[in-house]
């Protein structure tokens, strides 16, 4: 996963441009997307697809002396600046200049102009350090950047399931010089779609939704026919995944979803140092754009926000680690295996069952003094549930609904279920 990131965070990404259109090209030799193409000047509810953008020329003088080159990183220019030479004051010049408000010794993505092609502005990024060490005269402006017609994509990859019910998976890959912001991500959603190719008999199916910020999902929700659309049961926005923070659990719009009550059930068995916050309450990406009126598909967010290096150019692959992005995408898929098996069970019998009986060998013994055996926290929460379980086998009650009552983890309790059922004392009711 950490060499997809470093194959595409250092290009000179923007919604429409030649860094985007080489992550492109690199990411479809991971996976066979689909491409889907948007025009410059397309416009939906007021978003319009930019003009392929490009710096060429980004200097700034005092005298003779070249004092900066906005060049020499990805995040120097501000994307979509519009081109401007000539000579201006201190005071004129910090008005186009942009920093970073707490890492004095950085540079900081900004991205207001990509939404807003009305607005003709430029700007530089440059570390506050050399804002306030600039001193009072006039200075030379070199800056130059290029427009032309080009077209927005969208990657798009879908893996068929038993149902056409659709779990999407979404990252965006418009931050230049970012790696965990947007790019681990879209390593993680990668890994995701390899192991899920993998699951024999997928009861939902997949796609794997990479696309510029907002503008991306905007107009490949608008492209895709209703009836496809009305597929899409559930969305899972990802990013800022590699770095060690804990996990940030940003839940839909409703907060009530299975798939909210899934995220939130298994970390907090497997993570519990997370945190949880309702719709829009921790990031702001693409679940706005799922979740918007006539779509309304709930969308959660799985990221590890907020790092310190956030939107500067020391978010880099030195605060990226494999075992981060393993983590996020072991807690991805035991959410989704969640989705995959949760369902009601129906019993095959009447009456008590001896379930210490050699036959099915399914007792689970508590504490016992006169024993004298140690017994975990988890085996005595499984004994408990063990004098219940039976009346839940009603072909109502659902897999998560029992784990969450009695507050065990439901991979325990799913393997103790298959036991169950490899017993032919009940059998799974899926929807």
């Amino acid at each position: 996963m950490l060499e997809v990131i470093k194959k595409i965070y250092r290009l000179p990404l923007a919604p429409v441009s030649e860094g985007a259109d080489r992550a492109v090209a690199i990411l479809c030799r991971e996976l066979p997307f689909k491409v889907h193409k948007f025009p410059s000047g397309a416009e939906y509810n007021g978003w319009i697809v930019p003009k392929k953008w490009k710096p060429v020329k980004a200097e700034i003088f005092k005298g003779s002396k070249k004092i900066y080159d906005g060049m020499a990183h990805p995040l120097g220019v501000i994307g979509y600046s519009t081109s401007f030479v000539g000579q201006i004051s201190l005071p004129e010049l910090k008005k186009h200049l942009f920093y970073h408000p707490d890492l004095p010794r950085a540079l900081v993505y900004h991205c207001d102009y990509y939404y807003k092609t009305w607005k003709r502005d430029w700007g530089m990024s440059v570390s506050y350090n050399f804002f306030k060490k600039l001193k009072p005269g006039r200075y030379q402006v070199n800056l130059q950047t290029v427009f032309e017609e080009g077209s927005m994509k969208v990657l798009d990859y879908f893996l068929p399931g038993r149902s056409k019910e659709t779990i999407i998976l979404n990252a965006h890959d418009c931050h230049a010089g970012q790696a965990n912001d947007g790019p681990s991500g879209i390593a993680v959603g990668i890994e995701l779609m390899r192991e899920l190719k993998k699951l024999k008999n997928r009861r939902y199916s997949y796609r794997l939704i990479i696309a510029p910020e907002h503008l991306g999902t905007v107009f490949y929700l608008a492209k895709i026919p209703a009836k496809e659309r009305r597929t899409f049961k559930y969305a899972i926005f990802l990013e800022m995944l590699g770095n060690k923070k804990r996990f940030a659990l940003q839940e839909s719009f409703s907060g009530q979803s299975l798939l909210d009550r899934a995220a939130h059930h298994y970390l907090k068995h497997h993570f519990p140092n997370y945190h949880g916050a309702p719709f829009r309450k921790i990031v702001g990406n693409d679940e706005i754009v799922w979740e918007a009126p006539g779509y309304e598909i709930p969308c959660i967010s799985l990221s590890k926000a907020f790092h310190k290096e956030y939107h500067s150019d020391w978010d880099d692959e030195r605060i990226v680690t494999e075992k981060g992005l393993r983590e996020a995408a072991e807690a991805v898929k035991g959410i989704i295996k969640i989705l995959e098996t949760n369902g009601a069970l129906r019993r095959k019998f009447n009456g008590l069952m001896a379930l210490s009986n050699p036959k099915y060998d399914l007792y689970i013994p508590a504490g016992d003094p006169s024993i004298r055996q140690k017994i975990s926290k988890q085996q005595n929460k499984m004994s408990h549930l063990m004098h219940h379980l039976m009346r839940y086998f009603d072909g109502r009650t659902e897999i998560l609904d029992i784990a969450e009552k009695y507050d065990i983890d439901y991979e325990t309790l799913y393997r103790y279920l298959e036991r169950f059922k490899e017993k032919k004392l009940v059998e799974f009711i899926r929807k």
